[in-house]
């Protein structure tokens, strides 16, 4: 092999194993993540659902609007006129319990809209790496076709010059060809991603110009498990959702023991008579009582007993959830990141050594070219595995963070 085509296998196979070349200008991981907050509708549904629930337990608690009454009476040439004003005094306590138990589930609904925020916000994420790791394997196979285009130009030319065989030139030709067909599906990944993101920011934005600025390498060190099941069950949006919800029907069922205690009546007004010749105005007062006879109020407090039973079910059972959770994501992340270091460690650095070896008996004649393009292949594949393992590692990542309902690796 001429020292010309040594030299260009060499010169390519240095921009093969160097670091992917900059990325154009995009949006990071968290400013897209701001976008989300504030550009898409779902966000600001979760947002809306608690306004909706503010509103439906403040009118829980409206006090009874008062009556008015008018009556006329007339008889034996008398005319009675009686305008009268009726107002129920809520002096038992129910509706403070009630307030309180509003409030409850206010935060009750605050805590599942952070919990679905956080669903959507872990789905980003996993949106944007996807992305990420298309325009890097799309990266290294722009770096093999360069390098194998250089390779070809070198064989042209010494094809001309009756140093090189067209067979090696069509069989790099071949191989040049398979790589631009990986181009187009690595293109079809990138647009799919794409579109998939634009899904979660302003709608009508020309999404073939998003571009995901980041990097894949392992984050901060991982913490302790029991350290992370704790985080779980004291961080966990829904966890807290279910807590509150306890405390809500808890205060209901209170609030519905007060139903036992009957609330006065209290009406006032005034009374007109008009009979023959004169005429006279008096004032009116009474109150009255209901008496629980029937309804005792123990529907509705086995009502909210059932609810704080099934509620405190689900409690139990969601916490064993996220610790089963949390210990799968833990155990995924961990072993991920051990295979990055391992292949990094033993597979990678070995790329160079093979493509090396491969130049040398090219050019001394013991190996032919589909030898050398299998080196080059093979460490193409390398640095594509290598990103892929990267990409799956981060994926890890933040189905841990989902899990621990906190971006602790971001």
């Amino acid at each position: 092999m001429s020292t010309r085509l040594s030299a260009g296998i060499t010169l390519a196979f240095a921009i093969l194993i160097s670091s992917p070349a900059f990325l154009a200008q995009g949006l990071t991981e968290r400013e897209l993540l701001d976008r989300f907050v504030r550009e898409n509708p779902r966000a600001r549904a979760l947002q809306a659902r608690v306004e909706e629930v503010r509103a439906e337990m403040k009118a829980r608690v409206l006090p009874p609007n008062p009556v008015l009454s008018y009556n006329r009476e007339s008889a034996g040439g008398t005319q009675e006129d009686y305008l009268l004003v009726e107002q129920a005094l809520p002096i038992n306590g129910r509706a403070g319990l009630l307030r309180q138990a509003g409030q409850s589930a206010i935060r009750a609904q605050q805590a599942q809209a952070v919990f679905g925020l956080n669903q959507f916000r872990s789905q980003l994420r996993e949106r944007f790496y996807e992305l990420l790791l298309a325009q890097h394997r799309k990266e290294a196979l722009q770096q093999g076709l360069r390098q194998l285009e250089e390779v070809l130009d070198i064989l042209r030319k010494g094809e001309k010059e009756g140093e090189h065989s067209a067979f090696d030139r069509m069989r790099v030709e071949r191989e040049l060809a398979d790589l631009r067909m990986e181009l187009t599906s690595m293109d079809t990944m990138i647009a799919q991603a794409q579109a998939h993101i634009s899904g979660f920011i302003t709608a009508g934005e020309d999404y073939t110009a998003l571009v995901a600025d980041g990097q894949f390498e392992p984050g901060k060190p991982l913490p302790d498990l029991p350290a992370l099941v704790a985080k779980a069950l004291e961080n966990r949006a829904d966890r807290k959702a279910q807590e509150e919800q306890l405390q809500q029907f808890q205060l209901e069922r209170r609030a519905a023991g007060r139903l036992r205690i009957p609330e006065p009546m209290v009406n006032a007004g005034i009374k007109r008579v008009q009979s023959a010749g004169w005429a006279d105005t008096g004032h009116i007062f009474g109150l009255s009582i209901s008496l629980p006879l029937f309804s005792r109020a123990k529907p509705e407090a086995a009502v909210a007993q059932a609810a704080y039973e099934r509620t405190e079910s689900e409690r139990m059972a969601l916490e064993r959830q996220i610790a089963g959770e949390v210990k799968a994501a833990y155990a995924a992340a961990k072993l991920r990141r051990r295979m990055v270091e391992v292949y990094t460690r033993d597979v990678s650095p070995r790329g160079a050594e093979l493509v090396q070896i491969s130049q040398i008996a090219y050019r001394e004649g013991e190996q032919r070219i589909l030898e050398l393009l299998d080196a080059y292949r093979v460490t193409l594949n390398s640095s594509l595995r290598r990103l892929d393992l990267l990409a799956a590692a981060k994926q890890a990542e933040i189905e841990l963070d989902r899990a621990i309902g906190e971006e602790i690796f971001p």
